[in-house]
């Protein structure tokens, strides 16, 4: 009976473990725009009728922001379907801000994925990103 009970506890623990688990946004790129935009670009699964909405940045400290990417539904019904979402898009950031905590965050306000950047100076790759049709 010992055993059985064991099992059970291991069974929760590591069920909520895995549940803490994010995914992480892949291709996840940062490039300077001029001194108070940056150019923020990843991509992650997630599900076929959902979009990413406009970032926004709060400073952390000196040379870090945290920057959140809130999923916007692009239907009220939809399939499961797991398809591969980008984003491309703009976020204030001071000039002296060299990193950013990347979130991507539920119409419901959870966390759904996570990754860490270095922005990189302005060169010629580092491109506006294009607007949404």
């Amino acid at each position: 009976m010992r055993q059985i009970h064991a099992a059970l506890a291991l069974c929760v623990f590591t069920g909520a473990a895995m549940a803490q688990d994010l995914a992480p946004l892949t291709d996840l790129k940062a490039c300077r725009l001029d001194s108070e935009l940056v150019s923020l670009s990843f991509s992650y699964e997630g599900g076929s009728c959902e979009q990413t909405g406009d970032a926004s940045a709060d400073l952390r400290d000196n040379a870090t922001a945290t920057a959140t990417v809130p999923i916007v539904s692009t239907a009220e019904v939809c399939t499961m379907q797991a398809v591969t979402v980008e984003h491309s898009g703009a976020v204030a950031v001071p000039a002296d801000v060299t990193a950013l905590d990347v979130q991507l965050v539920s119409p419901g306000g959870e966390v759904q994925a996570t990754g860490n950047v270095d922005i990189a100076p302005n060169s010629p790759d580092c491109a506006p990103p294009v607007p949404r049709e």
